[in-house]
């Protein structure tokens, strides 16, 4: 088994390097990888764009839940203050 699980990691380093060989030579291609550089900037960007957009709303989100959750105990409260 273990000799087994040493050749799964080897052959697994292999095709790492095989593929990391692939993408630099993919975007350091002197006819086209000026483009396909920018484009890659590009869309990371327009991730980590979407990505703050989304954790803003989420936190948004959450910190009116909280201001509702604070309304609604407080409204709880003078009620059982008046039952009292």
């Amino acid at each position: 088994m273990n000799q087994y699980l040493t050749n799964v990691s080897r052959v697994n380093w292999i095709l790492g390097g095989i593929a990391l060989g692939a993408l630099t030579m993919f975007l350091l291609d002197p006819d086209k990888g000026n483009r396909r550089r920018a484009l890659a900037r590009d869309k990371m960007y327009s991730a980590a764009v979407r990505t703050r957009k989304r954790v803003d709303a989420k936190s948004r989100d959450l910190a009116n839940r909280a201001k509702g959750l604070r309304a609604e105990a407080s409204h709880l409260m003078s009620e059982l203050d008046k039952e009292a």
